[in-house]
């Protein structure tokens, strides 16, 4: 890192030989490109402080501008920080040609606020901001910084960056000889890193480099880059003291005691006015299942989730109690209440750790806090495992959140004692929207009526959607879950109607009409009964997509289009049916014509969660005969 003298330097006159690549080497290696990361390293110091391991993280990056276009995008520059990792050090400037040297130009308006972030453990990031001035081509934006590691079990993953091409990227970790560690490469099949260890006398360097990179393509329904993108995880195993040797992270029971340490003092004593609304819940209740929805659905309706948290009380739930008085708690909190609760009726609940599918580790590989970044509420009855995550308020008692389901659940039996188990996939039959929609056709187009009903998470996801919206907003939100058939679609009257939301269902009426729909030739109509072509443009192009496919959730959706035959005509002709079935999906395609009407069927089951690359020649194998299908028109001939 350089001395903090220079932020009272306006400038100064650097030559250009300091930096390995030029201009045009960089255009060379990426053309178009407008930036890129010249250079992009995170070195990574271990030592011992006050008898515990610590770490210190410096990180220096150098982006350099290939062109004037775009520079807006770095003006504005953002480094983040937290309770747990400290912000020590900072400098930021420009590096701006001035004929063979760069005059340096440091950055202004530095400012440090909170940040909202999406991690459910703890919310204390805080950023700071500044400008770089200057950022013309072949300008230098050059920002370098250090960081203090309060807790060494929460050393962060290495990424290189993926938003803009990579000349040199390199991430280094220095191990003294009283430290033991171990590290993983994940998504590295190519060996894109180069790894070297150079033993010393007192300490070990081990170094991951990786260079001239391209940036990422961005896919959609892709799962969090953790699945697909290299990265290097290091980890302390153990540590040297007077006492001998330590350990630290080097299995799943040391990382099982550290969670478990967050829970020492909790739920000592029982509070009284909980234990009067256990009994109030549970009174003359024999059936522990019964007992278990009463709780769990009191937490759900009177104890609201907020996500709120800093430094280590970021791992530490609340108690009940207190959870309870104050109507709030982020996901400890409602495990805390969720089990004290349980404890009270009678019924063997745990404090359960668990990571939401963000996350791609278990815990066998890598037994480390970045494993799991959730907490939830795990209990015994009647002989089978149910899990309750009370951050979910619409969440149904026997179906977890589709965020947590066939993730892998830590669950603390006591002290000492764990048992891993994993949260069920919910079938594709426990989610299905079933569609009928009854078609009338006429010279102008077609009109009609759409009864559609939404079980399961695909409740959920309606009953949620519509919980805070006006009228025009309910309208928008209608018109876009029924449009069907073309851009054309006019949405009539409508009505919605949903069950409780513990029970996951709900169900829309609307009237519609599509103008210009249909065909007429002479005496026939031509009419395409696949008015939502469900699996339209779904072949997944094998060449460009290298990241896997996620879905929210398996699902089923039975869609059936209802023509009433026109009075004085016939059916010609309909389409033949299809139908398709592998490990990934179901597809059967029908046509029916009963008591002078035509259904036209699609019944879809999605059957996995996450397709990986492996998995995409499998899943084009119907994909080709369904958009021919999609193609095919009902006939009708005048009598």
């Amino acid at each position: 890192m350089r001395k903090k003298i220079k932020w009272l330097i306006p400038f100064l006159l650097i030559p250009f030989a300091m930096h390995a690549q030029s201009p045009g080497e960089a255009i060379a290696a990426f053309p178009g490109m407008d930036m890129v990361y010249q250079n992009y390293t995170q070195q990574l110091k271990l030592s011992i402080k006050d008898g515990v391991p610590v770490a210190e993280r410096n990180q220096e990056i150098d982006i350099l501008m290939l062109t004037d276009k775009n520079s807006n995008m770095l003006s504005r520059y953002a480094v983040y920080h937290s309770g747990y990792n400290e912000l020590t050090e900072l400098e930021a400037y420009t590096l701006v040609p001035a004929g063979n040297k760069f005059k340096q130009i440091k950055s202004s308006d530095k400012k440090t606020s909170g940040s909202s972030g999406n991690n459910v453990f703890y919310d204390d990031t805080k950023e700071t901001t500044f400008n770089f001035n200057g950022l013309t081509q072949n300008a230098i934006a050059h920002v370098s910084y250090s960081q203090f590691l309060k807790d060494a079990h929460l050393l962060s993953a290495f990424f290189p960056p993926t938003n803009m091409p990579v000349l040199n990227s390199s991430f280094s970790v220095t191990v003294p000889n009283n430290i033991k560690i171990a590290y993983v490469v994940k998504n590295d099949p190519k060996g894109l890193f180069q790894f070297t260890q150079d033993k010393k006398k007192k300490e070990s360097v081990y170094t991951w480099t990786l260079k001239n990179r391209k940036s990422v393509t961005d896919y959609g329904n892709a799962p969090n880059e953790r699945y697909f993108e290299p990265h290097v995880i290091v980890y302390i195993t153990s540590y040297e003291t007077d006492q001998g040797t330590q350990p630290f992270l080097n299995s799943v029971q040391d990382l099982y005691t550290w969670n478990i340490s967050f829970l020492k003092d909790l739920n000592k004593v029982p509070d009284p006015i909980l234990k009067s609304i256990v009994d109030s819940l549970t009174k003359n209740e024999t059936d522990e299942k019964i007992k278990a929805l009463k709780i769990y659905q009191w937490v759900q309706h009177h104890i609201r989730y907020v996500a709120f948290e800093a430094g280590e009380e970021g791992f530490r739930p609340r108690q009940a109690g207190d959870v309870c008085a104050k109507r709030y708690g982020d996901c400890k909190d409602m495990s805390s209440i969720i089990t004290q609760m349980m404890r009270m009726a009678g019924i063997k609940a745990y404090y359960t750790w668990i990571g939401t599918r963000d996350l791609p580790y278990s815990y066998a590989e890598t037994p480390v806090p970045m494993v799991d970044n959730h907490m939830i509420s795990t209990a015994r009855i009647n002989g089978e495992w149910m899990f309750f995550d009370g951050t979910d308020a619409n969440a149904k008692f026997d179906m977890p959140p589709a965020f947590i389901q066939g993730k892998e659940a830590m669950v603390g039996i006591d002290d000492t004692k764990y048992q891993l188990l994993t949260i069920p996939v919910a079938n594709p039959q426990k989610s299905v929207i079933t569609d009928s929609t009854y078609i009338n056709i006429s010279e102008q187009g077609v009109s009609g009526y759409e009864v559609v009903n939404y079980a399961g998470y695909f409740g959920k996801e309606v009953y949620s959607s519509l919980m805070y919206r006006d009228e025009k907003e309910t309208k928008d939100y209608v018109n876009k879950r029924m449009s069907k058939g073309s851009n054309k679609f006019i949405l009539g009257n409508f009505d919605i109607v949903r069950s409780a939301p513990d029970q996951n269902e709900a169900r829309i009426n609307a009237h519609f009409e599509i103008p210009g729909y249909s065909k007429k030739v002479g005496d026939e109509y031509y009419i395409n009964l696949n008015l939502e072509k469900l699996l339209e443009n779904q072949q997944i192009d094998l060449e460009k997509r290298q990241v896997p496919l996620e879905t929210e959730f398996n699902s089923c959706i039975n869609q059936y289009h209802i023509l009433a035959i026109p009075e004085g005509y016939q059916v010609a002709s309909v389409p033949k049916n299809f139908s398709f079935e592998n490990d990934l999906i179901k597809i059967q395609f029908y046509y029916k014509v009963i008591d002078g009407k035509v259904i036209a069927a699609q019944e879809i089951q999605n059957k996995k969660l996450l397709l990986g690359t492996q998995d995409f020649k499998e899943w084009n194998k119907p994909m080709k005969d369904v958009q021919a299908f999609y193609k095919e028109s009902v006939v009708l001939e005048k009598k």
